[in-house]
This record gives C-alpha cells, structure tokens and sequence, in this order.
C-alpha cells in the first residue's frame, strides 16, 4: 500500500509540487504560502513517518534518520506515479529533499530549500561524534522536544497555550489555527487532545540530524536548478554556511530574505511565494 499522501491544493492533472516540512510541523500550515500555487500545480505533501497513521515509536537515534526521510519521499513518489516534480523543502525537510534529489535528480523539475538545516562544520561534527558514540539523544534540541506539552483540555486550549508562546508570536492568526486543528488528535484515552507530530519523534529527528551537508553540497552545484532562500541571521543555516554554501554550489540561485525568522514560510507566507515566483518566471 503506498504511503499516505496529503493532497494541500490546485489540479490533479497540474504539475506536481512536493513540500517536505519542518520537524514537529505539518504541512497545512504552509498553506498560506503554497495557496499562491495552487493555479499552476498540484501541491502534495508526504509527511515523515512521524506523521504515519499509527505512527509506531520512533526508532534508535541515528546518522541516517533524515536520509530514510529522502528515501521515503523518493519511494512516495514513485508509488505514487509522479514525476517532473518541483521538490520544495523546508528546515529538516530542506535537508531531506536536498537528499532526494541527489539520489534520484532525474525525477525532479526544480528544488527550492527555505532555510534548509545545514550544520556549521563545527557544529556537524560534534552531532556525528555524538550520533557514533549513541549520545546525540543529550541534543539540547532533542531534550527540549521531549519536554514540550503534549496533551491539552481541547483545541481552544492548545490555541490559548501556543498563543502566548515565543515561538509563535509571529504567527498570522490563521496560520496558528491550522497549527492547531491539524496538529492535534483526540488523546488515546478520549479525553482531551494530544499532537500528532509527537515528542518522542521529534527528538528522534533532532538527534537524528544530517550531520554530512558539507559533502553533499558541492554535488548539487549544475545538477537541477536550485534555489535556496535564507533567514538572514538564522540559527538552523547560519551567515556563516550560507556565504560557503554560495562557493559550493554557484550555479544555485541563492537569496535572503530579512527581519524573518527561521520559520519564514509561515511568518511571511506572501513575501516567501513572491521569491519564489519570481525565480521560476526566470527558469521558464
């Protein structure tokens, strides 16, 4: 049976547009940015296993989490029967379908990475040291993941709780309400809700982290056109990686966007699609 398919918008004969998300988010809360091509594709997601129906606990820690996450998008696909497919990844799911399209580029029309999670060298290394010495669950991001709330009273609760959370201060009114009716599930037992993307799984992918991106990038560099838009001052794709990802890969279409935050594509949804509609009218 092919793995689940989450169908966001536009024709089903249109071209495919695939977005692979961030870890501990869901796809519909990039609707406000993909709704803006909905006239010209067919915009589907493959959610990452943590998002399976009856996900199973996530598996050991290990270096090669986020690459199965590529294989899981390749093998989607192809069960899916799509193909020319603009592959469009974000923060894990950048990484992920950078990934994907090394393995497999002749499935793919274009790949667009929004502020894709490429490690520092420094910062690469420690995480792979880590993942090799079966320590990298001690992740401060992975720690953090397991302590987040996951169980609330009802979605007007959840809504209330995320509200007044840093994290999502910036967060159109709307793109939080998404957050929330498509991120919680009734709680096992009946009473209240929990979140889909769970705890456990989202630590797995932060300690899973790709710790490798510097070998990978140069191989990008001539293979598809890319375009890769960061978060000036990012934490996930720093400055720094983001001036020497410029040098690996010249023949990619690089650009920043500012005052934004990692999460862009939901903060400035229609400043994000405006880039990147601006670079497909110049592939044409």
């Amino acid at each position: 049976m092919p793995q689940p398919i989450i169908e966001l918008g536009g024709a089903l004969d249109a071209p495919i547009m695939h977005i692979a998300i961030a870890n501990g988010f869901f796809a519909e809360t990039y609707l406000p940015l993909l709704s803006h091509f909905f006239a010209d594709y067919r915009v589907v997601c493959l959610p990452p296993r943590a998002l399976w129906e009856n996900a199973p606990e996530p598996p050991p820690v290990s270096a090669e989490g986020w690459r199965i996450m590529a294989d899981d998008i390749l093998a989607g696909l192809a069960a899916h029967q799509l193909e020319d497919v603009t592959l469009v990844g974000h923060s894990m799911g950048g990484t992920a379908s950078m990934l994907a399209a090394l393995k497999e580029p002749e499935r793919f029309k274009q790949l667009v990475l929004l502020d894709p999670t490429i490690l520092t060298p420094e910062q690469s290394r420690m995480l792979g040291e880590a993942q090799h010495a079966g320590i990298a669950e001690q992740f401060w991001m992975a720690q953090n993941a397991l302590k987040r709330r996951n169980f609330f009273e009802s979605k007007e609760a959840a809504y209330e709780h995320f509200a007044g959370k840093t994290l999502f201060e910036r967060w159109p009114d709307q793109t939080l309400r998404l957050y929330v009716e498509h991120g919680l599930v009734p709680a096992p037992d009946g009473d209240g809700v929990v979140l889909r993307f769970t705890p456990g799984w989202e630590a797995y992918y932060f300690a899973s982290g790709y710790a490798y991106g510097w070998e990978d990038l140069p191989k990008l560099n001539g293979l598809l056109p890319t375009l890769i838009i960061q978060a000036e001052g990012s934490d996930a794709f720093t400055d720094e990686s983001y001036a020497a990802a410029q040098a690996l890969v010249p023949s990619a279409t690089f650009e920043q966007i500012t005052g934004q935050p990692h999460l862009f594509p939901q903060t400035a949804p229609d400043e994000t699609a405006q880039m990147i509609k601006s670079w497909f009218a110049k592939q044409s």
